[in-house]
């Protein structure tokens, strides 16, 4: 299982670190860097428009957004491999579903155009109380949205620093706790 971390200061703490825990990590920056994976973080259509170009240059592209109408354009980008934190932490569910944006229609955009589900585990860590709650069982209905349709789904920490890290096999069954 590879991480995707993004680094902010020191990668070779990074490096380090993952090297102690058996862990094997790609980085991804916000900005392009030839060679290396790329993070979106959209919240309109025309960020991931203006970003299309220099994506081109990234090894791997990570996408995320909570904005129903990127999330569409996400799934159906072609240069897009991973998508991650489309549910919201805010917000009621309805009745009978959560609200997760992420449905079937989507589920076979990402399956057809080769997509993969990251879950974010810092992203679990920050949020607390009943947010946590509510985040948990939203990422484990588009879990189970994403087996339904054959995405796969993967776990990465999105560590900034060295602390962020996690060993390996326990990301793997906090993933098969989710699923």
């Amino acid at each position: 299982m590879q991480d995707i971390v993004l680094p902010k200061k020191n990668e070779k703490k990074l490096l380090a670190r993952a090297k102690e825990l058996g862990a094997d990590i790609m980085f991804a920056y916000e900005k392009p860097n030839p060679g290396e994976g790329m993070f979106i973080l959209a919240s309109k259509p025309k960020e991931l428009d203006s970003v299309r170009k220099k994506a081109k240059q990234a090894r791997f592209v990570v996408a995320s957004s909570t904005d129903e109408t990127t999330i569409r354009l996400i799934m159906e980008a072609k240069w897009v491999k991973y998508f991650t934190n489309i549910e919201t932490s805010t917000g009621r569910n309805h009745t009978h579903y959560r609200r997760s944006n992420f449905n079937q229609v989507l589920a076979k955009l990402a399956r057809d155009t080769g997509k993969t589900y990251l879950v974010d585990f810092s992203h679990i860590l920050k949020v607390e109380g009943k947010k946590r709650d509510l985040l948990l069982g939203r990422i484990k209905q588009n879990i189970k949205i994403c087996k339904k349709f054959k995405v796969p789904v993967q776990i990465a920490t999105f560590a900034e620093d060295e602390y962020g890290l996690r060993n390996p096999s326990d990301l793997k069954a906090f993933l098969r706790y989710l699923t």
